[in-house]
């Protein structure tokens, strides 16, 4: 399998279908993925709490690799996420980028960058426009 491969493994094996069996293959048992939140490093132990989390709120999921890139032991790619938000039934699509570094046929880091936002706004989380708001000086809660 190409990196490629084990990225798009990770990206709808796991994440779209829930198969956690397959996050402690995929990494070294160091590794640690940034971005996802702000202040929060997973590892693939963490990964086995954090996918079950998310995917209560998205189901049918399915992400796409609209591009990528491979430099040396790094892939990086731009992908799309789509889904059902389960809570309210309507269709959830968003983008994100994904930077992981390889050692040999396992990852060892990854940097996550998604449209967060978003997602929460169509999963009807957060209200429609936030950025907006924000920008106006809204506060929340």
């Amino acid at each position: 399998m190409t990196r490629l491969d084990d990225i798009h493994l990770w990206l709808n094996a796991v994440w779209g279908e829930g198969r956690l069996d397959l996050i402690k293959p995929l990494f070294v048992e160091r590794a640690e993925a940034m971005g996802i939140m702000d202040g929060l490093n997973l590892g693939p132990d963490e990964f086995l709490e954090f996918v079950p989390a998310f995917r209560t709120h998205l189901r049918d999921m399915k992400i796409s690799i609209l591009r990528s890139f491979e430099a040396g032991d790094w892939v990086w790619t731009l992908l799309k996420v789509e889904g059902v938000a389960t809570a309210l039934g309507t269709p959830v699509a968003a983008t994100g980028q994904l930077a992981m570094r390889f050692e040999g046929d396992k990852v060892a880091e990854a940097y996550n960058s998604f449209d967060a936002i978003s997602i929460f706004e169509q999963l009807g989380m957060l209200p429609p426009e936030t950025v907006a708001l924000c920008l106006s000086g809204e506060k929340f809660g």
